[in-house]
């Protein structure tokens, strides 16, 4: 999955025997450009010029050596810069206004590798432990599926499901205990100690951990973050996914697992709460806004007839693209279900934006209730304070914002950590409490779910 390169032109010179060739560009592809010769005359293609400088918001970034190669369906460029030297990320050049050169993980390699020498010695005998189990549970589980595939299709499925019925108990409690022992290993461990433990834990077991389709996504993060539309509906559907067992097993057990447990647990609490003011409420239309709103399963349980049809107004905000299709193909689905539209827009923003404009209600109106699930476990405890304060300003007299976050003692922590990569920002209840307590009046409250990994805090606006 890529994401679409920012083709925004940029100015620009080559050089090349000591003359400057002024040029613009635009972000062909992650590793290349595409160049127009102001002058209107273009070298040969195949030249090979000494630097390439572009200039973005008046800055100067100079860039090594470039060829010019032929590029096809583009009569209006002379060609493509593919760089001889070194590998640059043109997309973040172009987007963000940095030079990032892709070999430079190379020079670093050194002090990454001598990493390993500080890890402490119960951690390295822990993973080898860890890698050995898995090495033969993977064998005997691969031999099984080489049998397996000799059968017919129907019997080869019949079978691997028997195998996966009797033995999945045994492996996931074979995890369960490794990662309890885990738990045990780093409790007490710095930042610092959690990220060089860590990353020397997934390099390890990084086969393993490629092997589960989310935790390969959990850790490639194709979206730029965590906790993507694609990762919260593979914990929705909480199904065994994979071709061979091994796969399956892998897969499975993340899913399955308390904190994912949390985020389906969620998906039924919000809208409860949402149900519950909507029936003591007498607003019409009852306005609903979800912040990083994320695929909106929840909608299943907010919209239930044709009546909440007509009086939700639904506003879903979300930064990444992908998620609000994924909420409209939501929205889509349950129109059809109920047979009656559903009044709803989506709106493509991040939290600087809900921090930094000045007329944020003007904008976005003013709402009766207004959610966010999980989007307060990544921010900071003064960037949470403050974009709750906003939310705050977004609600109507008499409305309530119910904010997520998982507990301290949320107890996929470190299953999360190490073999996920998914950073959290944990609080306590009084931690939350502390966050809402400079908003004007405020009646506020805090609860659990029934896994303890996951808090609610309820805000209510006095009438």
């Amino acid at each position: 999955m890529t994401a679409p390169v920012d083709v925004s032109p940029l100015p620009g010179s080559l050089e090349l025997d000591g003359v400057t060739h002024a040029v613009v560009l635009e972000a062909a592809s992650r590793l290349s450009f595409l160049v127009r010769f102001e002058a209107g005359v273009s070298p040969p293609i195949g030249t090979v010029f000494t630097k390439l400088v572009v200039h973005r918001e008046g800055k100067p970034l100079t860039l090594t050596r470039a060829r010019l190669e032929r590029h096809e369906g583009r009569p209006d460029v002379a060609g493509r810069l593919v760089f001889v030297e070194d590998v640059f990320d043109c997309r973040a050049l172009v987007k963000e206004g940095r030079v990032k050169n892709l070999l430079g993980f190379f020079n670093e390699l050194p002090l990454v590798l001598a990493q390993r020498e500080q890890i402490t010695p119960d951690f390295r005998a822990y993973v080898a432990d860890l890698n050995y189990d898995l090495t033969v549970y993977k064998k005997f589980f691969d031999e099984q599926d080489r049998l397996f595939e000799a059968e017919p299709t129907s019997v080869a499925a019949a079978a691997q499901q028997v195998l996966l019925a009797r033995t999945s108990k045994e492996f996931f409690d074979y995890l369960d205990r490794m990662l309890e022992q885990l738990g045990q290993l780093v409790r007490d461990f710095t930042p610092e100690q959690h990220e060089r433990h860590g990353y020397y834990f997934r390099q390890q077991l990084w086969p393993f951990i490629m092997s589960s389709a989310f935790m390969a996504r959990t850790n490639l993060k194709p979206r730029g973050y965590a906790g993507d539309a694609a990762m919260m509906e593979m914990i929705y559907d909480n199904t065994w996914s994979g071709r061979w067992v091994f796969n399956k097993l892998m897969h499975k057990h993340p899913v399955g697992h308390a904190a994912a447990q949390a985020v389906r647990n969620r998906r039924v609490l919000v809208p409860t709460l949402l149900r519950e003011h909507l029936a003591t409420s007498a607003q019409t239309p009852f306005k609903v806004l979800s912040v990083a709103c994320g695929p909106a399963r929840e909608l299943s349980d907010v919209f239930r007839s044709p009546a909440d049809c007509q009086r939700i107004a639904l506003t879903l905000l979300d930064q990444d693209d992908e998620a609000l299709s994924a909420a409209r193909a939501t929205i889509t689905q349950l129109e059809a279900t109920l047979g009656v539209g559903i009044t709803a827009k989506t709106v493509n923003d991040s939290v600087r934006t809900l921090l930094k404009e000045a007329d944020l209600a003007g904008r976005l109106g003013r709402f009766d209730f207004i959610y966010t699930m999980g989007m307060f476990d990544y921010l900071t405890p003064p960037v949470a304070k403050a974009v709750l304060a906003r939310l705050y300003e977004l609600l109507a007299p008499g409305g309530v914002a119910v904010v997520g976050n998982y507990h301290v003692a949320n107890r996929s922590r470190f299953y999360m950590a190490y073999w996920l990569d998914w950073i959290l920002y944990y609080r306590t209840e009084g931690e939350m409490m502390a966050m809402a307590s400079a908003l004007p009046s405020a009646r506020t409250t805090v609860g659990l779910d029934d896994t303890s990994c996951q808090m609610f805090l309820r805000v209510e606006k006095p009438g």
